[in-house]
C-alpha cells in the first residue's frame, strides 16, 4: 500500500514537472519581441542581440523581409542634406556601398543580405497574434497562435510594431489618427498608393544610357524631362514619357515617375506603378490591387519599348510576391513630426536619427499625381516619435514612425527609419538592468547614449541644426504648411497647392496627367506641355537656359514657332504661367476663385463656368 501511494505521489510530482516545463516553454520570457521582419526592426534585432540581450521576432506571415524581399523595393532611396552629403548612417550604411559597388542588386543578393543580418536571431512565422496582458501601462506579453495552430505566450520587458499594417497596435485597440484624407477632405480613409515593382528583362543599358547623354540639354530635358537621371546603375524621371500613357483601369492604378534600377544582365526593376485604395490590414484589397496591376503590365511594357531608346526589346520578368506599402495609419505618439519641423531643420534633444529626403505626398484616390512639400536639409528623429503614448513598452518602427501625413512623406523613408531602430536597439540595451524606461530617459542619459553612439559606431546624432527653410514665414503660413497646403519652392517662393485648380479650355477641362495647376506668388502655374496640347501646339521643345519653348501647331505642323516665356521646375515638371501662355495664343482668362475654376476662351464676353 505504501509502495502504490509512494509510486504514485512521484506520478503526480512528474506529471506536474511535465505540465511546468509545458509552460515555460509556452510562457517564455524575452527581453525584446519584435513583431515583423520588416528592414528597420532587423537593424534594431541584430544590435540589441549582439549587446546581450534575448531578441525573438514574430513575423505573422509565412514569408520574411516585408518591403525589401516580398515587395522587392529594391531601389534604395538615399537621404543626403543641402550640400549633397549623404546622411545615412549606421548598419545600413553598409548595405547602400555594397548597392551602389553592383554587389547587391537582384532579389537574391538581397535575400542573401537579410539572412546575414538576422542570422542566430529566432524568427517565428505564421504568429497570428490573439491577445496581449496589460499591466500597470505596459504590456506584459503577448499570445499567439503559431503555424501549426497552437497557442503560445510571450512576455518581455519590450515589444515593437515592425508591420507594415500595424498588427500589435491594431490588436491593442489603438485608435489610428487622421490620414490623408483629412489633407483631400475626404470621409473615407485614404493612404497614399502602394506599388507593385515592375521586372523586366532584355534591356541594352549601355544604348539607353549612352543615348540619353548624347542629346543635348533642351533634347533631352523636352524627351525625357529636366530633372530626370540616367547613369551606369540608376535612372529616374522621364515624366513626358510617363504622361503619354494611358492606364486600363485609370481610377485603380498610376504610372508616376519611372524609378529605374539596372540589375545587370539586361534585368531591370521599377518602382512606378502605383495601386489606389490598398489597406495592407485587408488581404482582399491587397489581391485586388495586385490583379489590376498585373493587367497593366504588357501595356506597360510595349509603352516603354516605344518611346525608350534601349528598351525596344523589352519582355516581362516574373513578379513581386507582394505590394510595396507605401503607408498605413498613423497612431498617437509621445511626439509627432510635423512638415515645419522637418523643413525647419529641427534637432532633438532625445534624437536617434537624422533624417533626410523631400517631403513626398505620393498619389492617392483624391489625387493622383501626388505632390511635394518642400526639401529639407537635414532634421532630428526623436524618440519619443517611437514611443506608442497608448503603452509603456510599446516601440514602433519605419512606417509607423509618429508623423503627420505630410511629414510622413519624408520620415517613412528607410534609411531615417533603419539608424533610428537601430539607435534604439542599443539604447534598450544600455538601460538593462537600471530599471529606466525609454519613457523616463532624460537629457543627460541621452547625451551619453549619443556620445556612445558617436564613439562606438561612428554615427552622428546631434550634428547641429539643419538650414532653416521657414525663417520668416507667418505663424499662419506654417500652418497651412503642416495642413499640406503649401510647396516651398528652391528659390523660396511659395506654391499653393490645395485646394486644385481646375482649367477650361473651349468648355472641355484640360487633364494635368502629371501635375496639378499651382498658384505661385498669386499667378497660375501649369505644367506646359497638357496646356500647350490643348491649344493645338505639338512637337513641343523647350530650352531652360534661355526659356525659350519652341512648337508646331497641328493646323500648320513644318513652321517652327519659338516664344519667349518664364518657367518653373517642380517635382521635375516644366511649369509655365498660364495667363501669360494664354495671351500669347491671343486667349483670356477668367478667374472664378470660389469654385478655383479657371475658363480660357476667345470670345469678349465671359462664357458660363462649367458645373
Amino acid at each position: 500500500m505504501k509502495k502504490t501511494v509512494w509510486v504514485g505521489a512521484l506520478l503526480v510530482i512528474a506529471a506536474a514537472l511535465s505540465i511546468a516545463g509545458y509552460r515555460y516553454m509556452a510562457d517564455r520570457k524575452a527581453d525584446l519581441v519584435i513583431i515583423g521582419t520588416e528592414l528597420e526592426g532587423m537593424y534594431m534585432a541584430r544590435r540589441a542581440h549582439d549587446l546581450g540581450l534575448d531578441v525573438t521576432v514574430l513575423e505573422t506571415d509565412d514569408g520574411v523581409g516585408g518591403q525589401l524581399l516580398r515587395g522587392e523595393m529594391i531601389y534604395l532611396d538615399e537621404t543626403f542634406d543641402d550640400k549633397g552629403n549623404s546622411l545615412v548612417q549606421g548598419s545600413i550604411k553598409q548595405l547602400f556601398q555594397d548597392y551602389y559597388a553592383g554587389n547587391i542588386r537582384k532579389l537574391k543578393d538581397f535575400q542573401t543580405y537579410f539572412n546575414g543580418l538576422v542570422r542566430g536571431i529566432p524568427i517565428i512565422r505564421q504568429a497570428t497574434l490573439t491577445a496581449a496582458e496589460k499591466e500597470n501601462g505596459a504590456i506584459r506579453s503577448l499570445t499567439y497562435q503559431n503555424g501549426k495552430g497552437r497557442t503560445r505566450t510571450i512576455e518581455a520587458d519590450y515589444f515593437v510594431d515592425n508591420t507594415d499594417n500595424g498588427a500589435l497596435v491594431n490588436l491593442l485597440g489603438v485608435e489610428r489618427k487622421p490620414g490623408l484624407e483629412a489633407l483631400y477632405q475626404n470621409p473615407q480613409k485614404e493612404y497614399m498608393s502602394a506599388t507593385y515593382m515592375m521586372k523586366f528583362k532584355n534591356v541594352d543599358w549601355q544604348t539607353f544610357y549612352g543615348q540619353f547623354w548624347k542629346m543635348n540639354k533642351a533634347e533631352r530635358m523636352t524627351m525625357y524631362g529636366p530633372e530626370t537621371y540616367v547613369d551606369a546603375n540608376i535612372a529616374y524621371g522621364f515624366p513626358p514619357i510617363v504622361a503619354r500613357y494611358e492606364p486600363k483601369n485609370p481610377d485603380k492604378v498610376n504610372l508616376r515617375g519611372l524609378n529605374i534600377l539596372n540589375q545587370k544582365d539586361g534585368e531591370i526593376i521599377i518602382n512606378a506603378l502605383q495601386v489606389y485604395d490598398v489597406d495592407p490590414s485587408d488581404p482582399e484589397t491587397v489581391a485586388r490591387a495586385m490583379s489590376y496591376a498585373r493587367e497593366e503590365m504588357p501595356r506597360i511594357r510595349d509603352h516603354l519599348k516605344k518611346h525608350i531608346t534601349g528598351f525596344q526589346n523589352l519582355e516581362l520578368n516574373g513578379e513581386p510576391e507582394y505590394l510595396y506599402i507605401r503607408e498605413y495609419d498613423h497612431y498617437p505618439t509621445e511626439y509627432t513630426l510635423e512638415a515645419s519641423d522637418l523643413l525647419g531643420g529641427d534637432m532633438f534633444w532625445d534624437n536617434v536619427s537624422i533624417g533626410g529626403y523631400f517631403i513626398d505626398i505620393q498619389g492617392s484616390r483624391s489625387n493622383r499625381e501626388g505632390f511635394a512639400i518642400g526639401r529639407p536639409d537635414k532634421y532630428g528623429m526623436p524618440l519619443r516619435s517611437y514611443l506608442l503614448k497608448e503603452a509603456d513598452n510599446v516601440i514602433l518602427t519605419g512606417k509607423l514612425v509618429g508623423a503627420t501625413p505630410v511629414a510622413y512623406g519624408s520620415a517613412r523613408i528607410q534609411p531615417n527609419g533603419s539608424l533610428a531602430a537601430e539607435s534604439i536597439g542599443v539604447l534598450i540595451s544600455r538601460l538593462e538592468g537600471t530599471g529606466i524606461g525609454l519613457k523616463q530617459v532624460t537629457p543627460d542619459i541621452m547625451s551619453a547614449f549619443q556620445q556612445e553612439m558617436r564613439a562606438s559606431y561612428g554615427v552622428e546624432l546631434q550634428p547641429g541644426k539643419g538650414n532653416n527653410k521657414i525663417e520668416g514665414m507667418s505663424p499662419e503660413d506654417i500652418a497651412e504648411l503642416n495642413a499640406g497646403h503649401i510647396t516651398l519652392l528652391g528659390n523660396k517662393n511659395q506654391a499653393r497647392t490645395l485646394p486644385f485648380i481646375r482649367v477650361y479650355y473651349n468648355n472641355n477641362e484640360v487633364k494635368f496627367t502629371a501635375h496639378k495647376p499651382v498658384i505661385v506668388d498669386g499667378k497660375t502655374w501649369t505644367p506646359v506641355e497638357e496646356l500647350m496640347s490643348a491649344f493645338g501646339a505639338q512637337r513641343i521643345r523647350i530650352d531652360l537656359d534661355r526659356n525659350e519653348i519652341q512648337y508646331t501647331r497641328t493646323d500648320d505642323p513644318d513652321r517652327v514657332r519659338t516664344i519667349l516665356a518664364p518657367i518653373h521646375i517642380l517635382n521635375n515638371r516644366v511649369l509655365v504661367n498660364l495667363r501669360e501662355i494664354s495671351d500669347l495664343f491671343g486667349y483670356k482668362t477668367y478667374w472664378d476663385n470660389l469654385n478655383r475654376v479657371i475658363t480660357i476662351y476667345s470670345d469678349e464676353p465671359v462664357p458660363q463656368q462649367p458645373s
